[in-house]
């Protein structure tokens, strides 16, 4: 900016001081050009008046005396009196030198006009004036007394030249004296108005900056200045501006961040993030909304995976939920892996350092901080990075989220990591709220005595279970249970004691079927399993396996050991029945009575010839 402003202001000066040098010659030229028309007017005049006297007293030939009297004026090149055609009819042709000698005095002869010609070249000027006379009545002579001619007629000129050789050379002098003079003035000038205006320059340039650094959002720049007109009011302006703005948004951040519990990473541009962190806050609260009005924890879930993969663009997480009661991990979602961490945490949580210990886990800190991460051989060559997030749910972690990254990811996941807490931060209460629902409705559906499902959960589901049996072209097991001689227990020990045995034996049912069959407790110590999804056949085998278990188990009780067994009907849905669910679970309760005929602790599979009746 300065080189502009020195150039600009040079410019300016410099076009200025040419314009007043062209100014002053020109009228330097004109004036002396003028002054030599006067100084040659009057000599004409005066020739013109002497000559008329010369006339009128007779004594024309004094005329060459005068002429040479007046050579002598400083200057004046030549003088000559030119002879009209009306005095050469009168008086005769005259000298030679009285005759027109060029153009310029034929001219004025012949139209009794003045003519004025200025003859210049690098070495010499010349001013050349030719005024003819002309007859005339009025005035001081009447010219008509002496001459034989018209009114108007031309009687002849005077033709001079005037040499401003001299006057030029003066002119040229002054000029440059003058050229220097306002030269220096000029300079002097520039200098002055440079150096005032350098304080100003210096203010825009920073201002410049300023405001550049505010259009970026960074308003924590400042002008300074020791200008105390109205250019330093400006910049207090600005300044006060810049704090004022700089405030606003530091607080709304601020507000932001305290409602939604997290500082967000800040940039220099105060402006973009916190349109970021209000733009971020006005989804998670659309989040919020949204989730609140699902039913279950898998659409939370779910939506939480969409954010973390769609929205935030994250191609490698997973999110674990935290089974309190069976102290294991259930994977909800894993993408870019069928598994991030070893198995080991699906069995026991407390392998999770997150979970265990309730904080973030990042392996930046200390490269390979979890033991249980599937991949500690990459993250030890920080090809790929992790940062778990425990999530609080009524107080404990009941979940966990894990972003792996590459290396180069690094800054991208640092700054998406407060706005992932926020999102997890707003879902755990809504979660803690699903969990609730959903155990209360378990505990609707779970038998208080034995842990077992109950006859309404049966009711629930056997309708969906039907047709997806059915639908996937599969065998469902139904196995009646029945504990052998049950009543003797409770009246030879107890309820208390009948009690522990129904416990322990339903115990041990659930201990040897797949986590995705169904125990239930269909009535007094009648218990039903359901083996979803099994082969033809299957089912026999299982519950053979079941009456072994339980005959094998001991019973401890106050004052020995007890040991019971059961009896058990098995048959198959559809293939027994149909496709009609209830006819198959009379058909294994047909065989369940077979069992007990035939002597108990046995495994009985129906058959058609066991059922008399024509339809169920």
């Amino acid at each position: 900016m300065r080189g502009r402003l020195v150039l600009k202001t040079g410019a300016l000066l410099l076009a200025l001081f040419i314009l007043t040098v062209g100014i002053v010659a020109f009228f330097f030229r004109k004036s002396v050009i003028e002054g030599s028309e006067e100084e040659a007017m009057t000599i004409a005049e005066l020739v013109r008046d002497t000559l008329t006297s010369y006339m009128v007293l007779n004594v024309i030939d004094r005329k060459d005396l005068l002429l040479e009297q007046i050579k002598d004026t400083r200057g004046l090149e030549y003088i000559r009196i030119l002879r009209g055609e009306a005095v050469k009819r009168q008086f005769g042709n005259g000298m030679e030198k009285e005759n027109p000698a060029d153009p310029i005095e034929r001219e004025v002869i012949n139209t009794g006009k003045v003519k004025k010609v200025l003859l210049e070249d690098k070495d010499k000027v010349i001013y050349r004036l030719v005024i003819p006379y002309v007859a005339s009545s009025s005035g001081q002579v009447n010219c008509l007394q002496c001459h034989r001619v018209k009114e108007g007629e031309v009687l002849g000129a005077i033709s001079l030249a005037v040499d401003l050789t001299g006057k030029k050379n003066e002119a040229f002098t002054m000029l440059g004296l003058y050229t220097v003079t306002a030269g220096g003035i000029f300079v002097f000038l520039f200098l002055v108005i440079v150096k005032h205006f350098d304080p100003y320059r210096r203010l825009f340039e920073d201002m410049k900056k300023v405001l550049g650094n505010f259009k970026e959002g960074n308003f924590k720049s400042r002008l300074e200045t020791d200008l105390r007109d109205e250019a330093g009011e400006l910049a207090q302006f600005i300044n006060m501006v810049g704090e004022q703005l700089n405030f606003i948004l530091t607080n709304i951040r601020e507000k932001v961040s305290m409602l939604i519990g997290y500082n967000v990473m800040e940039t220099e541009n105060a402006l973009k993030d916190t349109e970021k962190i209000v733009e971020e806050l006005v989804k998670i609260s659309h989040f919020k909304r949204t989730i609140e009005q699902d039913i279950r924890k898998a659409e939370i879930y779910e939506r939480l995976e969409t954010i973390l993969g769609d929205y935030m663009s994250l191609d490698k997480f997973s999110i674990y939920e935290v089974d309190e009661r069976r102290n294991a991990m259930r994977p909800i979602a894993v993408q870019g892996e069928s598994m991030w961490c070893s198995e080991v945490i699906l069995e026991n949580a407390n392998e999770c350092r997150a979970k265990r210990t309730g904080h973030d886990v990042d392996s930046q800190e200390f490269p390979c901080i979890c033991p249980r991460f599937a991949h500690n051989e990459l993250c030890s060559t920080h090809g790929i990075q992790y940062y778990c997030i425990p999530v609080n749910i009524g107080g404990k972690v009941g979940s966990v989220v894990q972003i792996v990254y590459e290396k180069d990811m690094d800054m991208f996941v640092r700054m998406l990591i407060p706005y992932i807490k926020g999102y997890l931060q707003e879902a755990s209460p809504v979660l803690e709220s699903k969990s609730l629902m959903e155990l209360l409705q378990q505990q609707s559906y779970v038998d208080q005595l034995t842990g077992l499902y109950n006859r309404r959960f049966l009711e629930e589901i056997v309708d969906k279970l039907s047709a997806q049996i059915k639908r996937r072209g599969t065998i469902l097991g139904i196995l009646m249970v029945d504990i052998d001689y049950f009543k003797q227990v409770n009246d030879k020990y107890g309820h208390d004691v009948g009690d522990r045995v129904l416990k322990e034996i339903a115990q041990t049912i659930k201990n040897n079927v797949r986590e995705a069959d169904y125990v239930i407790r269909f009535g007094g110590e009648e218990i039903m399993v359901l083996l979803v999804d099994s082969q033809e056949g299957a089912a026999e085998r299982v519950a053979e396996k079941i009456r072994q278990a339980v005959e094998n188990r001991p019973i401890e009780v106050s004052g020995g050991v007890l040991k019971k067994t059961v009896s058990i009907g098995v048959s198959e849905f559809p293939k027994d029945c149909e496709g009609k669910f209830w006819q198959c679970v009379k058909f294994a309760d047909v065989a369940l009575y077979k069992a007990k005929e035939g002597g108990r602790n046995r495994v009985v599979r129906f058959t058609h010839d066991m059922w008399s009746g024509e339809e169920y």
